[in-house]
């Protein structure tokens, strides 16, 4: 079985053409929105912490709405296995020649990401709505959680002039 695992990967994995590279970007971007979603529900737009216990109950359920909208656009983009319109089942067919393995692979090993998240995320007792929706609605209990993090975690994405 090949690998697919280059988005987990520590170093740059080069392609032939930009259209390519950008469209390994956007699955990469939408693992490391998935594997790590609650460092991203701690972030804000202006990549200051916020201090979500100081919430007022309505600004919590509107937060946790969005949130749990989020959470299942991601599920949706990674996990649905007929290919739609740019959701990763069809990326994989276009950027592979086995698009359902490398699909399957890069599903395998987000969903071990996203339950080591998920388990330190429970720990800790935050958006516990939020981790409330994701044990009834998925089979997180079930998942098997990664040894170590990736170094997806730490990426940064910045613009460069």
């Amino acid at each position: 079985m090949k690998s697919y695992m280059f988005i987990f990967e520590d170093e740059q994995t080069t392609h032939e053409t930009p259209e390519r590279n950008l469209w390994f970007a956007v699955i990469e971007r939408a693992l490391k929105d998935y594997c790590f979603f609650f460092d991203k529900l701690a972030n804000t737009g202006t990549k200051h912490l916020f201090c979500y216990d100081t919430l007022n109950e309505s600004n919590r359920r509107n937060f946790q709405t969005k949130a749990i909208y989020e959470f299942d656009r991601l599920q949706w983009f990674l996990f649905e296995k007929e290919p739609y319109q740019f959701n990763l089942a069809y990326l994989t067919d276009q950027l592979y020649e086995d698009g359902d393995g490398a699909a399957s692979s890069i599903r395998k090993e987000a969903s071990r990401q996203f339950k080591l998240h998920f388990n330190e995320a429970e720990t800790r007792g935050r958006f516990l709505a939020v981790i409330h929706y994701i044990k009834e609605n998925t089979n997180i209990m079930n998942a098997e959680a990664a040894d170590k993090q990736c170094a997806l975690r730490s990426k940064r994405y910045r613009i460069s002039n």
